[in-house]
């Protein structure tokens, strides 16, 4: 039979989120206070790593959304993209609010502006949307060296722990 017995890590702490769960397997005893840190910081660090995969895919999204809008953007000032597509994945995949681009970016008759102006507000309104993208792909790597850098803490103290625990207990030994 195993018990637990949970212990808040933080008097802030909402109920059952940082708890550790100390647990005492019968045969050998309760975890030890060594044991318990190492088991604290390696589920840290499995959780941090687990943060870091979930950001680096939202990373790579933002970096495909990235080159295929910049690749309209070059299409769209060339004057040689298929506004129906780009149109569609500027609305829909980017967000930009078709509001904000025109119905054509070709010449037709009975225009009330140039197709260079429309192509321009298309441009415009990409690029806005291209530089919002990329502070948040700014963002979003600042967020994941900091992921990065609680893991290897977590890893760090956990070594820490190894290492003064083996140091103690080679001490205890020379001792008898």
């Amino acid at each position: 039979m195993i018990a637990s017995i949970q212990i808040a890590t933080n008097r802030y702490a909402p109920a059952g989120s940082e708890a550790i769960q100390m647990y005492d397997t019968g045969a050998s005893g309760p975890l030890t206070l060594g044991q318990l840190v190492q088991a604290v910081c390696l589920r840290s660090a499995a959780t941090y790593e687990a943060q870091s995969v979930v950001k680096m895919n939202v990373m790579t999204e933002g970096s495909t959304k990235l080159d295929t809008a910049s690749s309209y953007l070059t299409q769209i000032v060339q004057g040689t993209a298929d506004w129906t597509a780009a149109k569609a994945y500027l609305t829909g995949t980017l967000g930009i609010p078709a509001s904000d681009l025109p119905d054509r970016i070709d010449e037709y008759s009975g225009q009330t502006t140039s197709a260079y102006d429309r192509r321009m507000q298309a441009a415009n309104a990409l690029k806005a949307k291209m530089d919002a993208l990329t502070q948040d792909q700014q963002e979003n790597m600042i967020d994941l060296q900091t992921l990065v850098n609680r893991r290897d803490g977590a890893y760090s103290t956990s070594s820490n722990v190894v290492r003064t625990l083996g140091t103690s207990s080679m001490d205890n030994a020379q001792n008898f």
